[in-house]
């Protein structure tokens, strides 16, 4: 990418900077914003939004090669191109749709629920060499275990409180999350332990590995390297996870409550990553919530 003056990882942005950072709101507002308003609120069908946003995507991305304003969100435009483009029109519509993966996935919920955890492993190696091709290197991206005992900084809203390990601040966080998860899920979907086997947990165990890694793969480790060295550590932990919560108003819990949860986990899951040099908190705290959401879906009768 072309080479711009990037502020520390903890700076605050200068003019320029915050200029850029509006631009790259305003991204992520568009993304996301108008389907919420359209689907949920004017019960409109938004089928076409996919397709509308990738071609927003490319207009922007276009537009980096003519307004020199917004050269330096090319990287972060070319990550949001792969992760709507590439795995979910590709892997999650396109291809699911086809007769070949019909005639292997159809007619079990499971072995589909499988199938759609597996073309998300497909796009992480399609991130994976476009990070490649850019310039990146592998710890660039965080695909490393990183310091597990590094320090969890304060921040002004104390969260921490002082700094501390992240072996404690991430074992808090496990219990919290779960707890939490629990609280909200179990009294919506209300789980039996008369379905519970050992094949069901292990099921739920490949799942939510395979869903963690691709999601922590590809939207903060790809995302992260994009937008840290242009904003620094503040702003990049409101914008990542603010994205990853909007994106999940139609996920499982949905609303306003999966917005706030995907947003905090997100916040956790990218200051881990950033603060450890690694993807291993952010994988294994992200494993812990899909893993519980799967398990009491699976509970209750099935995903």
């Amino acid at each position: 990418m072309d080479g711009i003056a990037s502020p520390r990882a903890g700076s605050r942005p200068t003019v320029s900077a915050r200029s850029l950072l509006y631009v790259a709101w305003a991204t992520v507002l568009l993304l996301t914003v108008p389907e919420i308003i359209l689907r949920a609120f004017l019960r409109v069908d938004t089928s076409w939004m996919l397709l509308a946003r990738i071609g927003l995507l490319a207009g922007f991305f276009a537009l980096t090669f003519v307004w020199p304003l917004v050269r330096p969100l090319r990287g972060m435009l070319v990550v949001f191109l792969v992760i709507y483009a590439v795995e979910a029109y590709l892997f999650l519509t396109a291809i699911p749709q086809s007769e070949i993966y019909r005639d292997v996935f159809d007619g079990d919920p499971n072995l589909a629920f499988f199938g759609e955890r597996l073309l998300r492993i497909g796009a992480v190696l399609v991130m994976l060499a476009v990070l490649l091709q850019m310039g990146l290197r592998r710890r660039d991206f965080y695909v490393a275990i990183g310091d597990l005992r590094a320090t969890a900084e304060p921040t002004r809203l104390k969260i921490p409180h002082k700094a501390q390990p992240w072996t404690t601040f991430g074992r808090n966080y496990a219990i919290i999350s779960v707890g939490l998860l629990l609280f909200f899920l179990i009294p919506a979907l209300k789980p039996s332990l008369a379905n519970f086997s050992v094949g069901l947990v292990l099921f739920a165990v490949v799942c939510a590995a395979m869903n963690s890694f691709a999601e922590e793969f590809l939207y903060r480790s790809a995302l992260i390297p994009q937008v840290l060295p242009l904003f620094g550590k503040s702003a990049t932990l409101l914008l990542v996870p603010g994205w990853f919560g909007l994106a999940h108003y139609f996920g499982v819990p949905n609303g306003l409550t999966g917005v706030l949860l995907a947003a905090v986990g997100g916040w956790f899951f990218a200051k881990s990553m950033i603060e450890t040099r690694g993807i291993a908190w952010a994988w294994f705290l992200h494993f812990l919530a899909d893993f519980t959401v799967y398990l009491v879906l699976l509970l209750a009768g099935g995903l």
